[in-house]
């Protein structure tokens, strides 16, 4: 089950996966809408979801639309679970967001800290649902990157090209739990088969996360965007609080009325990411390490992989 920004690209990376797995023959549902290899299903229909999970071995639910989705999709899903006497394997695909303004280290048990997104508060919502349902494992990542990434690749490669981006002094001094695609998907499959793992939660992130400045410095040379521009307070102000709203406005017009023409339009930088990249919140990743037995790509390499997908779609392969 996918939809959505982030979750059309996991959804897709997860199908392809268990299509070379050789166990499995996944069908892809999307919530209201369909496409080829696809299965169009209203995900809050609770009775629709118990017909489709009668013989279903394993679901892997990464829906980042609407609230409304997320939390109603969650809810439906696992009262359909918790109805069948043979209930399939559920891994819940989560959110750091669940933590909401916390700082310092945190691990699985940690508790939500002060006010949450509309889009954390769904995913704590949807986790609640998941308490008591049957075989199910929730995964949390943080930043999911790297290529295909729409949110902290392609969209973080444009600011940086652009130089709307780059060293944003302190800040830019919060950590950016990054999670290359490929080590999400890897969770996923290894949270699909693993034993003794209903009711687990993971976080999912380098063990040791650069900051927001490094990740940008780091990005913007690999995609050779440089020198890497020094982006004052003010100036990151006039981007969140002054440009983002009419440009997001201007976005949504094009979108609707000249779809071709809404890529000309710059992508505003929401005031919310300008908070996320001064929050100082690290994701403990042990248990993922000893229970899932997880490992990490490099940041270079990630990064790597990440500018040669965004250049080869935008000007060719870069040059070594």
């Amino acid at each position: 089950m996918g939809e959505g920004g982030e979750g059309e690209l996991v959804s897709r990376r997860v199908v392809d996966a268990l299509n070379a797995s050789g166990w499995a023959t996944p069908v892809l549902i999307r919530h209201g809408r369909t496409g080829p290899g696809s299965l169009q299903l209203d995900i809050t229909d609770a009775a629709a979801l118990r017909a489709s999970l009668e013989n279903a071995w394993g679901v892997v639910n990464c829906i980042t639309s609407s609230v409304g989705a997320i939390s109603g999709g969650a809810a439906a899903l696992f009262a359909a679970a918790r109805a069948l006497s043979d209930p399939p394997r559920i891994v819940y695909v989560s959110s750091q967001s669940v933590y909401g303004e916390a700082s310092g280290d945190v691990d699985e048990a940690s508790p939500p800290v002060g006010s949450l997104s509309a889009y954390g508060a769904a995913k704590v919502a949807a986790e609640r649902e998941a308490a008591g349902a049957p075989s199910v494992v929730i995964l949390r990542p943080g930043i999911i990157y790297g290529p295909g990434s729409s949110q902290w690749s392609e969209r973080v490669a444009e600011w940086l090209v652009h130089h709307r981006l780059g060293d944003l002094g302190r800040a830019g001094d919060g950590y950016c739990n990054l999670v290359y695609v490929d080590d999400l998907i890897d969770a996923i499959m290894r949270a699909l088969e693993g034993a003794g793992l209903s009711g687990k939660t993971f976080n999912l992130s380098l063990p040791q996360p650069p900051t927001w400045n490094e990740y940008f410095i780091q990005y913007a040379k690999a995609l050779g965007a440089v020198p890497v521009s020094r982006i004052t307070r003010r100036r990151l102000a006039i981007e969140t609080k002054l440009l983002a709203p009419p440009l997001k406005i201007l976005q949504m017009l094009a979108q609707k009325s000249l779809p071709r023409a809404s890529r000309f339009v710059p992508e505003p930088i929401p005031p919310s990411a300008a908070q996320l990249f001064r929050q100082e919140i690290r994701m403990s990743v042990r248990a993922a390490e000893t229970t899932l037995g997880m490992r990490w790509m490099g940041l270079r390499e990630g990064l790597a992989a990440a500018a040669d997908s965004y250049l080869g779609q935008t000007r060719g392969p870069r040059q070594r």
